[in-house]
């Protein structure tokens, strides 16, 4: 590992996050749209070349500049309710969507940021080709925060809440094309500051971090490209390389390690400034001159958004409970290991999960398990949907585990059947496919019949005859120990 090679100390590594999070809303950021990206096919093609514009101070940025002179052809693919004129820059954004602003403002309190008096709307200068209009709006929502990770207090710079760029469908030299059903989705920024006197895997567990405290508000989306960090890597205080679109989690700290043995393989005045993207591999590979601050001017055809004292209030009174706390009850209350807690918080069915332990007195790790591990079986071995099985199909699962009818066993096969019968229910599952719970009385009668016919077989093979015949239908720990109970002649 090159942690074992590298003393991250003595090279001075700084590193920094900017992790992007599409929020769950209904609509885009500035109009009615869609935000579910659910459309497969275009209707149409629109064709169009981009050109830089000289920000407030009168200043072209760098990295837009270097972009015009690729002078390459975009092609955007415009999609039915996910698209509109103004994804198209064809008309004026319509007003901040306040359903996002809540999200983000939440996202932003739950960082321990200062929240602004007011919201406003500047235009960031993005001539790649990902966004039409030649800009990306963007919106400080939450300035000078910060969390705790092994006691130290890690930095938030802001929090901004911006419309997401198109998705890149195909890029060459000479052209790119672009799904414009992404443009415009909402997401919050947000920025760490400078992360001195930290190893890699540390850079990485900031990061989830910080993932896990935007999900506290369940309000955001789920799934490849829906959360994409964004890396600053500087050694030695040489220049600082921008690493952009990491959105596999658990590869942030291998891309660290990879950048900073580049880094250290160059003569110092080879390190430049610049913006890189990350390969699957965890290599970084060059992608332009790293932007400055001549790209933002403000955006005049969005109005300022005022927060008043009483809706901060009211906003602040009624804060989700912060997954980083949620994650040491399930450990501590819940007794579920590090493990299994970190995949439940993950999970889309972690509100399922809350709302049947709250309800019953069952057992949390069983329940935890059924959502993160058997379900999973299903989809990779089986290749059944799981989604087929509803919500009150899961609840009256659980209700039968613990009132006894089931054992945890039977769990697999009922969810299989569902899967595969989605409008049965799960009193028909249980009984079509004999799963009804064996009384204990007619475990012990088995369990001696089989020891009076086999009497010279040993506790172990009595008991393994016993689970092929009732499996799923008994507690293997009742049937041991009714096993070891019955006497010998």
């Amino acid at each position: 590992m090159a942690e074992e090679k590298i003393n991250y100390g003595r090279i001075k590594m700084k590193a920094g996050l900017e992790i992007h999070q599409q929020l769950d809303t209904e609509h885009k950021l500035f109009c009615s749209c869609s935000t579910k990206m659910a459309s497969r096919e275009p209707i149409m093609e629109v064709k169009r070349k981009l050109h830089p514009v000289a920000s407030e101070l009168g200043k072209i940025d760098i990295a837009a500049q270097y972009e015009y002179l690729r002078n390459r052809v975009i092609n955007y693919q415009v999609f039915p309710k996910e698209a509109c004129l103004v994804e198209l820059d064809e008309e004026p954004p319509h007003d901040l969507d306040l359903e996002a602003l809540h999200i983000a403002l939440q996202i932003a309190m739950l960082l321990n940021c200062e929240i602004p008096e007011e919201i406003h709307v500047m235009r960031k200068t993005v001539i790649d080709g990902s966004n039409t209009s030649g800009f990306q709006r963007t919106a400080i929502v939450g300035m000078n925060g910060y969390l705790k990770h092994k006691g130290k207090k890690i930095e938030i710079t802001q929090v901004c809440l911006e419309e997401d760029a198109a998705a890149a469908v195909e890029q060459s030299e000479q052209a790119a094309t672009y799904r414009l059903n992404r443009l415009g989705v909402p997401l919050v920024e947000i920025s760490t500051g400078i992360l001195s006197g930290f190893k890699p895997e540390d850079v990485q567990e900031i990061a989830y971090l910080i993932g896990i405290i935007c999900r506290s508000t369940s309000k955001v989306k789920h799934g490849i490209g829906s959360i994409r960090q964004d890396l600053n890597v500087s050694i030695r205080d040489g220049p600082r390389v921008e690493i952009k679109g990491v959105q596999d989690l658990g590869l942030i700290a291998k891309v660290v390690e990879k950048e900073v043995e580049r880094q250290l393989g160059l003569p110092k005045s080879k390190v430049s400034h610049e913006t890189r993207h990350v390969d699957p591999s965890g290599l970084t590979h060059f992608t332009r001159p790293l932007p400055g601050a001549d790209r933002m001017y403000p955006e005049t055809d969005v109005r300022p958004v005022a927060l008043t004292k009483d809706y901060i209030k009211e906003v602040r009174a009624k804060l989700p409970e912060p997954y980083t706390k949620k994650l040491s009850r399930f450990k501590s209350k819940l007794k579920l290991s590090n493990d299994l807690a970190a995949q439940i918080i993950n999970s889309r069915y972690l509100e399922l999960f809350e709302e049947i332990t709250k309800r019953k007195k069952i057992d949390a790790p069983v329940v935890a398990n059924t959502f993160v591990s058997t379900l999973k079986d299903l989809r990779r071995r089986e290749k059944l949907s799981t989604k087929n099985v509803n919500p009150r199909q899961f609840t009256d699962l659980f209700d039968k585990l613990a009132s006894g009818e089931i054992v945890k066993e039977a769990i697999p096969e009922i969810l299989k059947y569902l899967c595969q019968n989605p409008e049965a229910t799960v009193s028909s599952a249980i009984s079509e496919l004999g799963l009804e719970t064996i009384k204990k009385s007619e475990l012990v009668s088995m369990a001696r019949a089989l020891v009076k016919e086999n009497p010279t077989l040993d506790r172990d093979k009595i008991f393994g005859i016993m689970m092929s015949r009732i499996r799923g239908k008994a507690d293997p720990e009742d049937v041991m120990a009714i096993v070891k109970k019955i006497k010998r002649k």
